[in-house]
C-alpha cells in the first residue's frame, strides 16, 4: 500500500497517452489500499453491450478501515457494462479520505460515468474530503436489462462528508434507463453531507422512462449541500431537483443559487425547477432557492413543462426568492401541488405576449395580483408588502444552445440590460432574512452589499456585463482580512474613519454563525483579532460591511 507521501503512482512513459485495452474485465481494480495515483492514462474495455465490468475500480470491504489519498487524473475511460470510475465501499463506515477526481473523460459506459457509493443504510457518511473537478461524462447510455434502479448517469456521488464538484460537464447520458420509478441525472449527489457543486455544465440528458433525466440534482438524505452558478440546458429532466426518496436519510439545509437553467423539462411536463418529496424522515427541510434564471420555451412534443414545479406536500420551510421565471405562452411559470411548506417572495414571472399561468394546489391564476390576493403568497410582514414582479426580465437570451454551447458563449444574454424590470428589483437576503448570498453570482459579479437591494435573477450586472462566468470580480479593498486559514480568531484591518464597522462570519449555506460590531479604531494593525466562536472544521466566509462598502473573504477553519 502506498502513502500519501510516497504513493504507488502509474502513469504513461514518453509522449501520448499508454492504452489499456481490457476486454470484458476491469481496466484496474484495487482493493482495501489506497495511497495509489494514476495519471494519464486510457483504459478501453471492449464495449459497454460486451464488457462485464466497470473501468477503473476502487472497492474497500474491510471492516472499521479509512483509507486516504487517491488521485486520478487525465484519465480516458470508455466501453465498460457497469461505470467508467467506481469508488466505493460496502462495510459499515469504512470508507476512502482525500480522494481527487480530475481532467478525467468518462464516456460510452453502460451504468455511469463517474460513481461513488458506500454501505447503505448506515448511521454515518463513510468518505471524507472529495474533490472532483474539471471531468467530462458522456454518452453513457443506461442499461435496458436493469428496471430496479436508476442508470445512465454522468457525474453521481454518495456516501461522502465533504466533496466539491465542479468545472465538469455532462452531455448525452441516459437514453437507455429502463427504470419506471425515477432515472438519471447528469450530475448529482445522495446522501452527502457538504456537497457543493458548482460552474458545471449538464445538458441534453435523458431518461428512457417518464421520470428525471435531467441537468443537477440534490437527492435523498442530501444535507448542508449547495448547487451554484451551474449551467442547465436541453435536458429532457429538471435542470435542478431536489428530491426526497423513500426511506432516505434525513435531508435539509440546502442552497440552489445564481444558477440557469435554459429549455430543460423537455418531455413528460416536469419542471425547470422542481421538487418531490416523500415525506421521510421529515422531507425537504430548510431549501433555499434564490437568484436563479429560468427560460423555457416551447417544447417539440407539445409537452408542457413548468419553470418551477413543486410536485408534492412533505416540505418544510421551502423559500423561492429573487428568482427569474419566464416561459413560453400556454407554458405555466409555476406549479405547486401543495400549499404549506413553501414561500415565493420577491420572484419575477413572465410570460411574453400572453397571460401567466400559475396552477396553485389545483386552482389557476392568470395573474400575479389574483394569485398574490388568494394565497398571500408574494408577500412579506404578514400579507401587507406586495413582493414579485410580472414584467419582461429584458434579458437577450441565446434560444439556440447545442452540445458545442460554453457557459462563456451560450450564457451572456441572460444578462438582463440596465434599464430592465428586475435590475435593483430583488428583496435583500442578507436583511432580510439572514442568508448570506455568497461572493459572486453567475458571471461572476460581486453579490450587492448587505443594504443593497440586488436584481432579480441569476446576474447581479448593473451596465456592460462579465464576459464569462470565471473568478469573481471582488470589490476594490478597503480593508485586510488575515488569515485565511484560522482556529481561534481573525485579525480585520480597515482604514476607514471613525465608523461602525459590521463583521458578520456566514458558513457556505448562507447562514449566519456570527456577527460583531466594532469601531472602526479598534481595527487596525496592533489591535487584536476578532474572536472566533465554536465552528465545524470546513469553510466559512466573513464578510465585512461600512457604510455601502462591503468586502468578502473566505475563510477555512481548522480544528
Amino acid at each position: 500500500m502506498g502513502t500519501a507521501s510516497k504513493p504507488i503512482t502509474i502513469r504513461s512513459y514518453g509522449t501520448g497517452q499508454a492504452i489499456i485495452q481490457s476486454a470484458d474485465s476491469y481496466g484496474f481494480y484495487a482493493q482495501n489500499t489506497a495511497g495509489i495515483e494514476l495519471h494519464n492514462l486510457r483504459f478501453e474495455g471492449s464495449g459497454r453491450l460486451t464488457n462485464k465490468n466497470s473501468g477503473v475500480v476502487f472497492y474497500l470491504d474491510s471492516a472499521d478501515t479509512h483509507l486516504n489519498h487517491l488521485r486520478l487524473d487525465s484519465l480516458d475511460v470508455s466501453g465498460y457494462r457497469n461505470d467508467g470510475i467506481l469508488v466505493g465501499s460496502w462495510n459499515g463506515l469504512s470508507g476512502y479520505a482525500d480522494v481527487r477526481i480530475t481532467n478525467c473523460q468518462v464516456h460510452a459506459n453502460g451504468e455511469a460515468g463517474l460513481c461513488s457509493y458506500a454501505f447503505y443504510p448506515a448511521t454515518g457518511l463513510a468518505h471524507h474530503d472529495w474533490y472532483v473537478g474539471g471531468c467530462t461524462a458522456y454518452d453513457n447510455a443506461g442499461r435496458a436489462d436493469i428496471t430496479n434502479t436508476h442508470t445512465g448517469n454522468g457525474i453521481v456521488l454518495s456516501g461522502i462528508d465533504g466533496a466539491l464538484v465542479e468545472k465538469c460537464v455532462a452531455y448525452h447520458n441516459g437514453w437507455l434507463n429502463a427504470n419506471q420509478s425515477g432515472g438519471p441525472v447528469g450530475i448529482w449527489g445522495w446522501s452527502c453531507n457538504n456537497l457543493i457543486i458548482q460552474l458545471c455544465e449538464s445538458h441534453h440528458n435523458m431518461s428512457g422512462t417518464s421520470k428525471d433525466g435531467g441537468g443537477f440534482d440534490l437527492d435523498g438524505g442530501c444535507t448542508n449541500s449547495v448547487l451554484q452558478y451551474n449551467y442547465s440546458h436541453d435536458n429532457q429532466g429538471p435542470g435542478y431537483l431536489l428530491a426526497q426518496f423513500g426511506g432516505a436519510p434525513a435531508m435539509h439545509d440546502l442552497t440552489v443559487r445564481y444558477n440557469i437553467s435554459e429549455n430543460d423539462a423537455r418531455k413528460y411536463n416536469q419542471g425547470a425547477i422542481e421538487l418531490w418529496s416523500s415525506g421521510d424522515n421529515g422531507g425537504i427541510v430548510r431549501a433555499n432557492i434564490y437568484n436563479n434564471t429560468v427560460y423555457l420555451g416551447a417544447t417539440a412534443d407539445g409537452s408542457a413543462p413548468s419553470a418551477a414545479y413543486i410536485t408534492s406536500d412533505g416540505i418544510t420551510a421551502v423559500a423561492l426568492r429573487n428568482n427569474t421565471l419566464q416561459t413560453a405562452p400556454g407554458l405555466p411559470v409555476l406549479i405547486s401541488r401543495t400549499d404549506a411548506g413553501v414561500r415565493l417572495e420577491g420572484n419575477c414571472y413572465w410570460t411574453p405576449g400572453a397571460a401567466l399561468q400559475l396552477l396553485w394546489n389545483g386552482t389557476t391564476y392568470s395573474s400575479l395580483s389574483d394569485w398574490r390576493t388568494a394565497t398571500s403568497q408574494e408577500t412579506l410582514d404578514a400579507g401587507t408588502r406586495p413582493t414579485g414582479l410580472c414584467a419582461d426580465p429584458s434579458m437577450s437570451i441565446f434560444t439556440t444552445s447545442s452540445a458545442n454551447s460554453t457557459l462563456s458563449t451560450a450564457t451572456a444574454g441572460y444578462n438582463p440590460k440596465p434599464t430592465s424590470a428586475v435590475v435593483g428589483a430583488g428583496l435583500r437576503l442578507t436583511v432580510e432574512f439572514g442568508l448570506n448570498p455568497g461572493e459572486r453570482d453567475f458571471f461572476g459579479n460581486p453579490t450587492p452589499a448587505n443594504q443593497v437591494a440586488g436584481n432579480i435573477g441569476a446576474s447581479e450586472a448593473r451596465a456592460a456585463p462579465l464576459a464569462t462566468a470565471g473568478a469573481a470580480t471582488p470589490t476594490a479593498a478597503w480593508c485586510t482580512i488575515f488569515p485565511t486559514i484560522v482556529r481561534d480568531e481573525v485579525h480585520v484591518v480597515t482604514g476607514q474613519p471613525a465608523a461602525l464597522v459590521e463583521v458578520q462570519l456566514f458558513d457556505l449555506m448562507g447562514r449566519l454563525c456570527h456577527q460583531w460590531q466594532v469601531p472602526s479604531g479598534q481595527l487596525s494593525a496592533d489591535s487584536p483579532g476578532l474572536a472566533l466562536p465554536t465552528l465545524a472544521a470546513g469553510q466559512y466566509v466573513l464578510q465585512v460591511g461600512c457604510g455601502t462598502r462591503v468586502q468578502r473573504q473566505k475563510l477555512v477553519v481548522s480544528r
